[in-house]
């Protein structure tokens, strides 16, 4: 997707842990993204691979941008912001934002309770919406080739979706 000059990303990541609060909120912990090489398909059909380096999504700023983030069941046709916050947000991320190794975590809190009885059901898994830069760059990052880098990564929410893609490591 885009929107203004920025390109948007949808990356997923798998299900969280959560315990519930006296309030019937649901809080936990997850990995939401890592660093690395990550396959996405053109809208003609063809794929790229795109470096996410750490040295990008791992800066203060990008990281500082996990911090207080929407909750969204899916992911919603625009971004989020003050107009349309109220009618999208389901909770929010929190401020501890820690990097382990190649993966971010961050801490969660949903509040709605629609939301909450969906992931009691089993949808829980985790994407993250984010606006970047993406330039054409071919190279190799630890032994996978990529063909374009992704640079000033801002995260603008985080989406309960029922089925993120495969794998055990952070999308």
């Amino acid at each position: 997707c885009v929107w203004g000059s920025m390109l948007t990303h949808f990356d997923k990541a798998p299900a969280p842990k959560f315990t519930e609060t006296d309030e019937g909120y649901l809080r936990g912990r997850a990995i939401v993204s890592r660093v690395g090489v990550f396959r996405y398909r053109n809208a003609d059909g063809t794929e790229r691979l795109e470096l996410r380096h750490p040295s990008e999504v791992l800066s203060k700023e990008s990281l500082d941008s996990l911090r207080q983030i929407p909750l969204t069941m899916g992911h919603p046709s625009e971004l989020v912001d003050s107009e349309n916050v109220k009618e999208l947000a389901i909770g929010y991320t929190g401020d501890d934002v820690q990097v382990d190794g190649g993966n971010i975590t961050v801490n969660f809190t949903v509040t709605n309770a629609d939301a909450i009885a969906a992931m009691k059901a089993g949808t829980r898994e985790l994407s993250l919406g984010y606006r970047l830069d993406l330039l054409p760059e071919a190279g190799t990052y630890d032994g996978q080739d990529y063909t374009h880098r992704q640079i000033n990564v801002t995260y603008n929410h985080l989406a309960v979706v029922a089925k993120a893609r495969a794998g055990a490591e952070a999308r």
